[in-house]
């Protein structure tokens, strides 16, 4: 059911081709945030992610790295 899930977070990060906000992901995707930025730091340790900590208002920003990211 997990790889399932990370599945899904990377389909919606690599369809966006943008920078996200975690709370904004967490809304659209249903689901709560610890688990959503638990799901993104093993898609991060695959190489499959960014995250970025902002420094205004402790946001937390990710970002699905693509195919154009190695070319």
């Amino acid at each position: 059911m997990f790889g399932r899930q990370k599945d899904v977070v990377y389909k919606v990060l690599a369809t966006k081709k943008r920078v996200v906000a975690l709370q904004s992901l967490s809304a659209e995707l249903e689901t709560p945030m610890p688990t959503l930025l638990s799901t993104l730091k093993q898609l991060e340790s695959d190489g499959l992610v960014e995250v970025f900590y902002g420094r205004k208002k402790a946001s937390i920003l990710v970002r699905a790295k693509t195919i154009e990211d190695y070319v």
